[in-house]
């Protein structure tokens, strides 16, 4: 791996668990705009890596601890592997979505008060499917177009 892709892995990394951490990201509803970002897998496989460790730093500010670091950074990274491997960029969207089901069955178990599996589980799967395909996908497109940003080369 070159000093150019190691850098530019922690910088993804770093900016996803600063951007996590800077809003409101973790409970039933987890808009958290760093999703965007999980795209970037989608146009190049590398990023699954560093995206995956800046879930994993984002969720040590999780009220869920150890469980979250682990089994919601495995959730991204199954998203993650899917999205790069999914040829269409609106299905690759979907894909968070799809996973958040995992985080949906931790909240239910891990939560001090009674939790409805299928309204916890609606909740995050609504709130990835507006920020990554409602929000993120234009949002990547308009810099997959600029030249001048040349995502390809992200």
């Amino acid at each position: 791996m070159t000093t150019n892709k190691l850098v530019r892995g922690a910088l993804v990394a770093a900016m996803y668990a600063v951007l996590t951490m800077a809003l409101p990201a973790y409970g039933p509803l987890q808009f958290r705009l760093s999703e965007i970002m999980t795209l970037l897998a989608y146009y190049n496989p590398f990023y699954i890596i560093p995206l995956t460790l800046g879930c994993a730093i984002a969720n040590l500010a999780s009220p869920f601890g150890i469980i979250d670091i682990i089994f919601g950074s495995f959730s991204s990274f199954l998203a993650l592997t899917a999205m790069s491997k999914t040829k269409n960029i609106y299905i690759a969207s979907l894909w968070p979505a799809v996973f958040s089901i995992m985080i949906g069955i931790e909240i239910m178990l891990l939560s001090s008060e009674p939790v409805n599996f299928f309204i916890i589980t609606g909740q995050i799967m609504l709130s990835q499917f507006i920020v990554v395909s409602l929000i993120g996908v234009p949002v990547m497109k308009f810099i997959a177009k600029n030249k001048f940003l040349n995502i390809d080369k992200i």
